[in-house]
């Protein structure tokens, strides 16, 4: 058997194998949206309008999902309370959106995306449709990592402070009335601050330090440094700053970095009962 022979019979045993677990996903599915349905109790002014179905796609393939639809006359929203509980994004299951996000912030083009998926996964899902999700997506993603801080516990020796800048290829239309170090002083890039809180409990056996096994967080913004700085502080202050037992900025030594750690890192509010440390430096406990 030749190469494009394999290629072809692996192609399609996974297409056999797809077909198969996709049917089983669908009819799980289909049982979780009507137990979801038989025990949903309206809120009020709303009434069940009836059933409708939806063509949903995850990573197997597609299949349809009826679920009830419910009416608020008053506020003119409908809803169908199945999607809500099944974390669906739009059509997508959550499996598919989360691939499509990661394909999306990965690749340079949504077109690349598309393509990587269809070839690693044999998922067909259009450059359009993965843009409209990361831009959906993204936007709920940036007003949650916005949310207002509310001091945390911790428990951790160390926790870390990380933040940078760098420039990003942007799309021309995003690009119009920014400055850049073309010739004609055009920009190819737009400025995304990129910040990561961590902890570290311990070191190895020659003394370095050992980063938490998952316990990064992760903040960013297209936003100015001076208001990056303030969301960084906000995580941080999450993750416990005002109670771990030392602090540590980690930049790069870029002026605007070492000012926004002095400005937004010097000092934190405590947990209740807890108080904030005292701190002064690059290694700010």
């Amino acid at each position: 058997m030749e190469g494009n022979s394999v290629a072809e019979v692996e192609l399609l045993v996974r297409a056999a194998v797809f077909k198969s677990a996709n049917e089983l996903v669908g009819w799980l599915i289909q049982r979780a949206a009507e137990r979801v349905d038989g025990s949903y109790q309206p809120k009020p002014g709303e009434a069940r309008k009836g059933r409708e179905t939806l063509q949903a796609q995850g990573i197997f393939g597609r299949f349809s999902i009826a679920r009830d639809y419910y009416y608020h006359a008053g506020k003119r929203q409908g809803h169908y309370p199945a999607d809500d509980a099944l974390g669906l994004e739009g059509s997508y299951t959550p499996a598919l959106a989360k691939l499509i996000g990661l394909e999306g912030a990965d690749e340079q083009t949504y077109l690349k995306a598309q393509r990587h998926l269809e070839q690693t996964g044999g998922i067909s899902v259009s450059a359009r449709q993965i843009q409209r999700v990361v831009q959906r997506v993204g936007s709920a993603a940036q007003s949650w990592q916005e949310r207002e801080g509310q001091p945390g516990p911790c428990d951790a020796p160390i926790l870390y402070v990380s933040g940078d800048g760098t420039g990003v290829p942007m799309m021309p239309e995003d690009l119009k009335g920014r400055k850049g170090k073309q010739a004609d002083g055009t920009a190819k890039t737009r400025q995304v601050y990129l910040g990561c809180v961590f902890t570290q409990h311990r070191t190895d056996e020659e003394g370095h330090p050992v980063r938490d096994y998952e316990s990064t967080t992760y903040v960013s913004s297209f936003k100015p440094i001076d208001d990056f700085g303030p969301l960084l502080r906000q995580e941080a202050i999450r993750r416990g700053m005002g109670s771990a037992g030392k602090v540590v900025l980690l930049v790069d030594g870029a002026t605007g970095l070492e000012n926004m750690g002095k400005d937004c890192l010097q000092k934190a509010p405590a947990p209740m009962g807890q108080a904030s440390a005292q701190r002064q430096g690059a290694e700010l406990n």
